[in-house]
């Protein structure tokens, strides 16, 4: 993977957090980098003290024993430089490049030679510049701060002191634990007041998901909706208080466009059942005057005798098509159901010897599993559902097209298909199948018409049943298959 796609998978995973989760780790980034800086210029500050502090120390020494070179080569005597009890001192007098004398002090007035090799360590680490402290390492006795000092003024006496850093370079080290070990416990500190802090500044936004969480679990597809959640606001003045401010405004027009949906709904729903109501009685009427004129067929001529029957069949599809919205405005309501222990099993094999009489030309294949199927449902409307989809099968399948169906169990709902071999149906009108008013296009030829309430008819039935109905396409000319789930009836 490139370096832009590793950059850009890193990103996406950041934008993938939660918001509660990116801002306590931009907080935690922000400290920890803020410490460091503050960390790092506090031990520079620190160790620019104290080496100028062990500095100031070396000169010190170094004049001390300039001194006593000095007395010590007036007086000819060839005394030996005294380390003066500073335990870890170090020093190397020269005469014109020649090592006279080194020593290193071991506390209590002693002190011990230097190897040869520390010695040239020393007086090889020096800038040259006399009373200019510089840093060097003799091996196994660690770091030194050192100074070479000149003896009067001869050049050629050149005098060599350290002393060890090992003090400065412990309390660095005791200071760098300090100020590590509060670094974490004030990093520990700041998570847990972050998350505090951040958890109470987010919670009114955790408000505003849970409340559009609830409202999008709301049955809004249809029917009169009662939506009383709304965001809890804390303080208006605040970011999120403006957003929960802005979700109720929305949520008190959704409500208001919703109510006014359904006071819609329950206009039309009254108006066609009181339209199909009032028109039963004149339907009625014309047909029982074609009845009566029927009797006197003899007497008409040709053309009377179809125009009446004509009426009489325009008479009984406006009556039938009467009856069906009747029929859905009651469904609507969640009337016209009556519910009782029904042996689906039994409606099955009635129906689908109802549809060998009434088409023989369709051949009706059936498939029942052993045990009864026994649903919680009206048993008149069930007989609707099985007619309604055996119906649509033979009128919008050509004549010889094979239909199956099929009952079986799933968990504890019962499945019903209903499928046939036919032309099969637009991916279109799958769309809208179940809808009222829709009739199938050409390609679902058919030679008697239909009212376009049929599907919608069995949908409502099903739903009224806490069950649902889909249909799939088996593929082009293959036909098309009909599912019916409706839940078991529950054993006592």
């Amino acid at each position: 993977m490139t370096r832009a796609g590793v950059g850009a998978a890193r990103r996406s995973r950041f934008s993938s957090w939660s918001l509660r989760k990116r801002l306590l780790v931009v907080t935690i980034g922000l400290f920890m980098l803020l410490t460091i800086a503050v960390t790092v210029t506090s031990m520079l500050i620190m160790r620019t003290v104290l080496l100028d502090r062990l500095d100031d120390q070396v000169q010190e020494y170094g004049s001390r024993m300039q001194i006593q070179a000095e007395d010590s080569l007036h007086a000819q005597r060839g005394q030996q430089l005294e380390p003066r009890n500073i335990t870890g001192t170090v020093g190397v007098l020269q005469v014109h490049g020649y090592t006279m004398q080194s020593f290193y002090a071991t506390g209590g007035g002693g002190a011990e030679s230097l190897t040869p090799q520390q010695a040239a360590r020393l007086v090889g680490s020096s800038p040259g510049i006399p009373g200019e402290t510089y840093t060097t390492s003799l091996d196994v006795r660690g770091d030194y701060r050192a100074v070479e000092l000149h003896i009067g003024d001869n050049e050629d006496i050149r005098l060599f002191v350290a002393l060890p850093m090992a003090e400065m370079n412990q309390t660095m080290l005791a200071m760098t634990m300090v100020i590590a070990t509060s670094a974490i416990a004030a990093a520990t500190l700041l998570v847990a007041l972050a998350d505090v802090t951040i958890r109470r500044a987010m919670r009114p936004l955790t408000n505003v998901v849970l409340t559009t969480e609830r409202v999008s679990q709301l049955p809004l597809d249809s029917g009169d909706v009662h939506m009383s959640n709304r965001v809890r606001i804390d303080d208006p003045a605040t970011e999120v208080g403006r957003v929960g401010e802005s979700v109720n405004r929305m949520l008190n027009h959704i409500e208001t466009a919703l109510g006014a949906r359904a006071a819609s709904e329950n206009r039309m729903r009254q108006f066609v059942a009181d339209a199909s109501h009032e028109l039963r009685t004149p339907l009625a009427a014309v047909k029982g005057y074609a009845e009566i004129t029927r009797k006197h067929e003899r007497d008409m001529s040709d053309d009377a005798r179809l125009s009446l029957k004509r009426i009489e069949g325009a008479a009984n599809r406006m009556s039938a098509l009467v009856n069906d919205l009747l029929l859905l405005a009651r469904l609507d309501e969640g009337r016209d159901v009556t519910f009782a222990e029904v042996d689906l099993s039994k409606l099955v094999v009635e129906a689908v010897a109802d549809a060998q009489a009434a088409g023989r030309e369709y051949p009706v294949g059936l498939d029942l599993p052993e045990e009864p199927v026994v649903v919680h449902g009206d048993m008149l409307r069930l007989q609707q559902v099985l007619a309604n989809l055996l119906a649509n099968a033979r009128v919008h399948t050509p004549e010889g097209t094979q239909i199956e169906v099929e009952l079986g169990l799933d968990g504890e709902d019962a499945v019903l298909t209903v499928a046939d071999n036919g032309p099969g149906i637009s991916p279109e009108l799958a769309e809208k199948l179940f809808g009222r008013f829709v009739r199938g296009d050409a390609s679902r030829s058919r030679e008697a018409g239909s009212s376009g309430l049929g599907l919608a008819i069995v949908k409502a039935i099903v739903e009224a049943h806490g069950g649902e109905i889909s249909v799939v396409n088996r593929g082009k000319g293959s036909g098309a298959v009909f599912t019916v789930r409706l839940p078991l009836a529950e054993e006592d």
